[in-house]
């Protein structure tokens, strides 16, 4: 009987005990595992916050239920060609000859401000540079940076453009109300959005290296109609000062467009090919004629990696 009672006991003892344990271990479990709407909105959060993709990236940076009011677009006068939110030059105007002289009103104490677009030194400025055997004409200037320095607006005005493209990588466009559009190209993450209303001074993006750049710069262009101005015409870049409180646009300032195309025609008339000689390689080619060691290997339907021949004919273009 005794031995009956210790047996019932022990097996009372070991009945609590399992049902505790099963009940401590249910409630640590629901604490610790998330639901699946949880989970899928932390995600979400950490995709957008990075600026890096453009899945809701600009639902991240701009107010809910943002819808651009067209009666916002800055210098409808100079631009009656619509509201292009992607393409960079829409308008396709050849100012070359252009036979009027336009005087555009850059600053005022009241509400036409200038912020210059960057701090730092110019490493290359407007005009042609040596690309290999090329000259290559570079329609900006490049200011010195560190990855994540702040870029600024220059004037007030309107983001027409703000996304990655291949060449300019992260790059934003700005339409002012004083008629000029401004280019900021290689940030490392955007900080604004196209229907986006700027000040003079706001900081639009990052400094980067993204799309054609050799380190961390800004590259900034000035355009009229889609055509491309000196910016040393408009900013003093050593002391980041404007030069002047207006600015005459007339056909001199596109003169540089007649030496393009003058190069243009003078790089057509260069052969088609290339005879390979000892120790060249892909990448040494490509260097010397200005193209990329990717639209070489495209060219020759070769790998970029491939050894050369000596007397071997590369087509360069």
């Amino acid at each position: 009987m005794i031995k009956k009672t210790v047996q019932y006991l022990v097996l009372l003892f070991v009945f609590v005990l399992l049902n505790s344990y099963n009940l401590h271990a249910q409630v640590i479990e629901e604490d610790s595992v998330s639901t699946e709407d949880e989970t899928e909105q932390e995600e979400d959060i950490d995709e957008n916050f990075s600026g890096y993709t453009d899945l809701n990236y600009w639902d991240y940076l701009r107010i809910p239920g943002f819808k651009f009011d067209t009666t916002l677009i800055p210098a409808q006068g100079f631009y009656p060609f619509g509201w292009d939110t992607i393409t960079i030059n829409p308008y396709k105007q050849d100012l070359k000859d252009m036979q009027d002289t336009i005087i555009l009103q850059l600053h005022d104490t009241m509400d036409c401000l200038f912020h210059p677009p960057a701090i730092g030194d110019l490493s290359s400025t407007f005009g042609f540079r040596q690309w290999g055997r090329r000259k290559k004409f570079h329609f900006g200037v490049d200011v010195r940076m560190e990855k994540g320095d702040p870029v600024y607006a220059i004037f007030d005005g309107v983001v027409r453009v703000a996304k990655r493209s291949t060449d300019y990588g992260y790059v934003v466009l700005i339409r002012h109300y004083n008629g000029l559009e401004t280019l900021y190209a290689h940030f490392s993450q955007l900080l604004t959005y196209p229907g986006a209303t700027v000040r003079s001074g706001d900081i639009i993006g990052l400094s980067g290296n993204t799309g054609h750049s050799t380190g961390p710069h800004l590259h900034f262009e000035v355009r009229f109609k889609g055509e491309k101005i000196n910016p040393n015409r408009i900013i003093y870049f050593p002391s980041g000062s404007l030069l002047d409180d207006t600015l005459i646009i007339d056909k001199g300032c596109f003169r540089h467009l007649y030496e393009v195309q003058a190069n243009k025609l003078k790089q057509n008339r260069i052969g088609r090919y290339h005879k390979v000689h000892k120790g060249d390689t892909i990448a040494t080619i490509a260097y010397e004629y200005g193209i990329s060691v990717n639209r070489l290997a495209r060219l020759n339907g070769i790998s970029p990696k491939s050894k050369l021949r000596p007397g071997r004919k590369i087509r360069i273009r």
